[in-house]
């Protein structure tokens, strides 16, 4: 079931404080105030700028802002680099052996058809909306 990870949570307290800075900020300064793990966060931003989500620069005066086509990006973009599976039920785990699969009469709609709602739902909401 779809649970989300502390990449993603810190991943959106990233974001939440980059959203309105024009300048590039250090990631110090966010651990410094939240009280996050430094080496944790600067893989979670090395990810979001790999994706397309932050821009960097390097030296004193450097650090991470939001990409120019930040405004773009949605919830299900975001989500999917820290949550590839985005599972809604245990049975739509690859090798998963359910123990009642000869009475399971909801497995069809949970797989096939809330899936299908959930991300389409997750690829309406704009990121900016949700940080």
């Amino acid at each position: 079931m779809l649970k989300i990870s502390k990449q993603s949570d810190y991943g959106l307290l990233l974001l939440s404080y980059l959203k309105g800075k024009k300048d590039y900020s250090p990631l110090s300064e966010l651990t410094d105030k939240i009280h996050l793990p430094k080496r944790f966060l600067a893989k979670i931003a090395y990810f979001l700028k790999a994706n397309g989500f932050l821009e960097s620069f390097e030296g004193k005066t450097g650090g991470y802002k939001l990409t120019k086509n930040f405004h773009k990006k949605t919830l299900y973009d975001y989500l999917k680099i820290f949550e590839p599976s985005l599972n809604i039920a245990s049975c739509e785990k690859t090798n998963y052996q359910c123990p009642w699969e000869d009475y399971c009469q909801h497995s069809n709609f949970l797989k096939n058809k809330l899936k299908k709602i959930f991300v389409k739902e997750l690829k309406n909401y704009k990121l900016i909306d949700v940080i």
